[in-house]
């Protein structure tokens, strides 16, 4: 057990999420201290750390990064940077002098590695160069299906395998509550920049159902799917059929989501998926035929039991199937998750693998006419890495560029939707959260409403 006493700081939270990108929880104690000076008295495995007593957290962080570096022979690409959003503080380097200086700066600041500097440099560029402002006066939607045919190991999302009658029960609360969000944001003249139905597997639901909820949520919002960023998620192919894409489409919906993970049927079974890599291969036939013009898929680099051929050979078939926007997930093994149960330490292992990888996607990816738009990261990832979005020309996403901005209103809603209200004025967000369990929120569906007149308090 390592034990850091840091000097002069009020919050461990930064350094501990530091700490856990090189040692297991169990293995270390952040220790906030304030007195005469420990150096020289600390024996074994007890440092300390902020000596000088400075005030700068990014200056104490670049302290403690070398410190566990050193301890543990690691050096994480992404420096001192934990948070969720890397391209944040990037971005605000990159407007406000250049994307070359951006680089430099990020790599002296949060002692980032050369290659992720880049890749934060290629997004804030797409970004810069084909995304507006974000318009602080409109909002998005999420609504959530939390309802999927098999769980995944991997997952602890809200999503639940139901019987059909639970998802009938379910689809008239989200309906109402749509209708009732819908007259607030007319009430308050809130225009809708995107609309995002997630899940969960949104396509559990019947086609008949799938048209109730677009109808509902276009006449409420006063939207048309057609005229507006408009997304389905059909991530589980054993959950599409030509009648629910046709009905999708015949509403206005271009962008949907079929979400592989991996091409190889042994994973597919490992990971607890019910469907096989043909099953995906029609449901992207069955899309091309009907005529989406974004189909997104994502892949994850590190699931059980794959190696760097297994991913390459996923990555170019699910090129060659049609998607236009792909996004790169790293393992997260989340807690709740079967995995994570029968095997906590799973990401902390395979990381030369993962890092191969992400460093083949990138290859192919650009080669192809990809270009990264947005990142994020997640707590859990093997080796602490990231997530990336790519896309060819015209097809990225707003949502999931907004959503990583944290500069937007989102309005969410059903059973573990978070909302978030943006002040443009402070900037800053305050999140108002659904409860996650569907049976919960339709027994709570009053609290549930009630929690939408908070976006205009």
């Amino acid at each position: 057990m390592y034990r850091f006493y840091i000097n002069d700081i009020d919050d461990e939270y930064h350094y501990l999420e530091l700490g856990r990108v090189f040692l297991p929880d169990d293995g270390f104690e952040v220790i906030p201290y304030r007195g005469a000076s420990l150096s020289g008295m600390l024996t074994g495995n007890s440092f300390f750390v902020n000596e000088e007593g400075s005030s700068d957290r990014d200056e104490i962080k670049r302290e403690f990064y070398g410190l566990l570096s050193d301890l543990t022979g690691l050096d994480p690409p992404w420096g001192t940077l934990t948070g969720v959003r890397p391209l944040k503080p990037a971005l605000e380097i990159a407007r406000s002098s250049s994307v070359e200086n951006m680089k430099t700066e990020m790599s002296r600041r949060y002692l980032i590695s050369p290659e992720k500097a880049s890749l934060l440099a290629d997004i804030a560029s797409y970004q810069i160069g084909n995304i507006g402002g974000v318009p602080w006066e409109k909002a998005s939607i999420y609504a959530g299906i939390p309802f999927c045919p098999t769980r995944c190991a991997y997952c602890s999302f809200a999503s639940n395998v139901s019987p059909a009658e639970e998802h009938e029960r379910y689809l008239k609360d989200l309906l109402k509550e749509t209708a009732y969000a819908g007259r607030l944001a007319k009430e308050h003249g809130t225009e809708i920049e995107s609309v995002y139905i997630g899940g969960g597997t949104p396509t559990t639901l019947t086609a008949e159902q799938l048209s109730r909820l677009i109808t509902a949520a276009a006449e409420s919002f006063s939207i048309d799917p057609a005229e507006l960023e408009f997304t389905v998620e059909a991530g589980r192919p054993d959950t599409i059929s030509e009648e629910k894409l046709s009905v999708l489409r015949s509403l206005g919906i271009s962008r949907i989501s079929i979400n592989p993970q991996s091409m190889k049927d042994e994973t597919l079974r490992l990971i607890g998926r019910d469907h096989s890599a043909d099953d995906i291969r029609e449901a992207y036939r069955m899309a091309s035929r009907t005529g989406f013009s974004v189909i997104n898929a994502d892949l994850i680099a590190g699931l059980p039991g794959e190696d760097e051929k297994d991913f390459e050979k996923s990555l170019r078939e699910i090129i060659d199937l049609g998607a236009n926007n792909i996004t790169i997930h790293t393992l997260s093994v989340k807690r709740g998750s079967r995995l994570r149960e029968s095997d906590p330490g799973y990401y902390r292992r395979n990381t030369k693998t993962v890092s191969a990888m992400l460093d083949i996607s990138r290859g192919i990816l650009s080669g192809a006419g990809f270009s990264p738009y947005y990142i994020y990261r997640q707590k859990h990832q093997t080796a602490a890495l990231e997530n990336v979005g790519w896309c060819r020309p015209g097809s990225h996403s707003i949502y999931n560029i907004r959503i990583m901005e944290d500069r937007q209103t989102v309005i969410g809603l059903g059973a573990g939707a978070v909302g978030k209200v943006y002040f443009p004025d402070e900037d800053r967000i305050e999140r108002i959260a659904n409860v996650s369990d569907h049976k919960i929120y339709s027994e709570r569906f009053d609290e549930m409403l009630a929690r939408k007149d908070e976006y205009y308090r």
